[in-house]
């Protein structure tokens, strides 16, 4: 069992680091029709990707990890989670008119947005696995 994690942790950073190019990080919010296809020829990169290191062609399985993967960084979802909790967010560090704490605040601000992004989607695969193969 503890090797379809490790293989789904492999999976996950092959396909939303190796493989996401910079055009893809930056245009898959876009709120236009062009956001929408980068975001889908990312997470259906990164779904073939976390697929082959799990070694399934199950139709459920490979439907859950689009479906898992695409609304968390098309809509940003970890940036909104860090607004609800009031957490660091990177917009608003960016933004931040005290430059002199900016130079530190900013980097850690990105550095939490991952993290927080990573939990998001490594916590929904995991449901995926405890409930549909598990």
């Amino acid at each position: 069992m503890e090797d379809i994690y490790f293989r789904l942790l492999l999976g996950h950073l092959a396909g939303d680091y190796l493989l996401q190019s910079q055009q893809m990080a930056i245009n898959k919010n876009e709120s236009s029709s062009q956001g929408h296809l980068w975001c889908l020829f990312h997470c259906l990169i990164y779904t073939a990707v976390v697929c082959l290191f799990l070694w399934t062609i199950n139709p459920l399985i490979i439907a859950l990890i689009f479906l898992s993967h695409y609304p968390i960084d098309k809509w940003s979802l970890g940036n909104r989670w860090l607004t609800l909790i009031r957490g660091r967010n990177i917009r608003d560090e960016f933004y931040d008119k005290q430059y002199s704490k900016r130079d530190i605040s900013l980097p850690f601000a990105i550095v939490v947005y991952t993290v927080v992004d990573n939990t998001l989607h490594l916590l929904l695969m995991w449901a995926i696995i405890r409930i549909f193969i598990i």
